[in-house]
């Protein structure tokens, strides 16, 4: 994964995991969802290294790309974690609709938004508008 350098940033952002500000933390890494510091992202790696040496080695996917954890959960256990997913992707449809307001707002045109996001013009509008 290449990480990409979008130049300063003006506000002062906080690391989403220990809450300090940028300006105490130094640089941030930043996603749509989240930030992370420098120390928090060593934490976590370590935790992922600590993690990792106490399991075995995870099951490879299946030959149809699904994950053989999938294939271990039990009907209603699969049916039970549905909701869990929707809601994921209801935020991040919330948190798509703000990035598209914040390109409108800067006068980006919609069929940029539409190219950038794999449709038409009309259909970003169409899906967009009222954001």
């Amino acid at each position: 994964m290449e990480l990409l350098d979008n130049g300063p940033v003006t506000s002062d952002l906080m690391c989403s995991y220990c809450l300090r500000p940028r300006s105490e933390t130094g640089p941030l890494v930043a996603s749509p969802l989240a930030t992370i510091c420098l120390p928090c992202a060593e934490n976590a790696l370590k935790l992922f290294e600590r993690q990792a040496a106490e399991r075995p080695q995870a099951a490879p996917e299946d030959m149809e790309g699904t994950p053989t954890a999938w294939s271990r959960l039990t009907d209603q256990e699969l049916i039970g974690r549905l909701p869990e997913v929707a809601a994921a992707g209801a935020q991040v449809e919330q948190h798509l609709r703000s990035w598209v307001t914040a390109a409108r707002d800067r006068g980006i045109s919609w069929a940029r938004i539409g190219e950038a996001l794999g449709m038409t013009r009309q259909s970003a509008w169409e899906r967009f508008r009222s954001s």
